[in-house]
């Protein structure tokens, strides 16, 4: 099991490697490049990660991760009856319309194929199926 400030090394592709750092579980935050070397890098994005991915790549280290990740971001939901879309943070639940959730990573649990896939389309500037299949 992973612990908060974990880095692992992630091949993505033949000769193409990401960086994950684990923050409050499940979280990740991801990179294009070692958070251990290249400090204060915005992330190439932060997901929910199913425990099992981590065990499939290769650990780096721990270092601390950046303050900025101890502010939950919020993300969102969709009804899959009713349509509905809400916002999730904290644990809380709140109605949301199309336009606020618009830009917010759907609040669901990546498993590791997906995230490859994931990186692979955006280290390459590629549209991503997943992402796209969970848009609101």
């Amino acid at each position: 099991m992973s612990k908060k400030g974990d880095i692992f090394e992630i091949a993505v592709a033949e000769g193409i490697v990401a960086f994950a750092q684990a923050l409050n579980e499940p979280e990740y935050a991801f990179f294009s490049e070692n958070p251990i070397e290249a400090q204060g890098q915005m992330p190439l994005f932060r997901i929910w990660v199913h425990n099992s991915a981590p065990k499939k790549w290769k650990k780096l280290g721990t270092a601390q991760p950046s303050e900025a990740f101890d502010i939950e971001i919020p993300r969102f939901k969709k009804d899959p009856i009713t349509g509905a879309l809400s916002t999730y943070v904290g644990g809380n639940e709140s109605p949301a319309t199309l336009e606020e959730v618009q830009n917010m990573e759907c609040a669901a649990v990546w498993e590791e194929p997906h995230i490859i896939d994931r990186l692979a389309d955006h280290l390459s500037g590629r549209q991503n199926q997943w992402l796209e299949s969970l848009k609101p």
